[in-house]
């Protein structure tokens, strides 16, 4: 069986042109956090020395799971400190995600960080519950069960979500940047519902992720468990928000992530 690094692994096939493949083929559409992690793959290969420290992308069209994706690397600047890319992943002509992210150079500066809240249970309690996860090599551990999405209740606009790889990633940090980036993508939509008496299978209930963003903030090693904070501020104009802390599992602020999903209602014909 193949580590999700190889299954994410780009072939380049023109100047900063690459071609790639869905990890997970049997999907109905392309996963987000894939053509993220592939799109952050393709500009990394652009960059020689500097570190992504953060993206942001819009999810424009979905995409056929079965057929090669191409990225397309434009080199936007290159800087003394910074630099920055910009990559749209195209199937058969149409874009499906346009993808920007910034580099920087290894620095010294200010340190702060804000404290954990770790108010659920740790990983060792909790068991895994998410097969899309595990099919990729990544655990998934919810602190509540069934996760948000699987039941009609109301819950509180928070949830923690404990997550990991148990496939060997290498010492490089851009392939663990690009798997954190894969796995980033599971908590964020179903969060934005866990405030509302719906379920993935609600009639008349439909829903998409319309665009994400990851600051990485410190290195991280991603074999060891990490959890990610998650709350969802507002719902509104058919538009769900969602945010997240990610933390090694001894306290150190790694990342943070945000996404903004369409929920919408339709009726339903009786």
């Amino acid at each position: 069986m193949k580590s999700l690094i190889e299954l994410l692994a780009l072939e380049r096939v023109g100047p900063d042109l690459f071609s790639g493949t869905a990890p997970r083929r049997d999907e109905p559409r392309v996963f987000g956090g894939a053509a993220i992690a592939q799109s952050l793959l393709a500009a990394y290969a652009t960059v020689e020395t500097m570190l992504c420290h953060s993206l942001h992308c819009y999810f424009i069209h979905p995409g056929n799971a079965a057929a090669p994706i191409l990225y397309e690397v434009d080199r936007v600047r290159d800087g003394g400190s910074f630099a920055t890319r910009h990559v749209t992943a195209r199937q058969n002509g149409r874009p499906l995600l346009s993808f920007i992210a910034s580099f920087q150079h290894s620095r010294e500066g200010l340190e702060h960080q804000i404290a954990p809240l770790h108010v659920g249970a740790g990983p060792d309690v909790l068991t895994d519950d998410d097969m899309r996860g595990q099919s990729v090599g990544i655990q998934l551990r919810n602190s509540e069960v069934p996760k948000p999405g699987m039941e009609p209740a109301i819950r509180a606009p928070r949830h923690q979500m404990w997550f990991r790889s148990v496939q060997t990633l290498g010492d490089d940090i851009r392939g663990h940047q690009a798997v954190l980036a894969y796995a980033s993508d599971f908590p964020q939509l179903p969060v934005m519902i866990q405030p509302h008496p719906l379920t993935w299978r609600t009639p008349g209930f439909q829903y998409t992720s319309l665009d994400h963003a990851i600051w990485f903030h410190r290195p991280f090693n991603f074999h060891n468990w990490h959890v990610c904070e998650l709350d969802t501020p507002s719902s509104s104009g058919e538009r769900g928000f969602g945010r997240g802390t990610i933390y090694s599992d001894d306290g150190v602020l790694v990342a943070s992530v945000s996404q903004e999903a369409m929920l919408r209602m339709r009726p339903v014909s009786t």
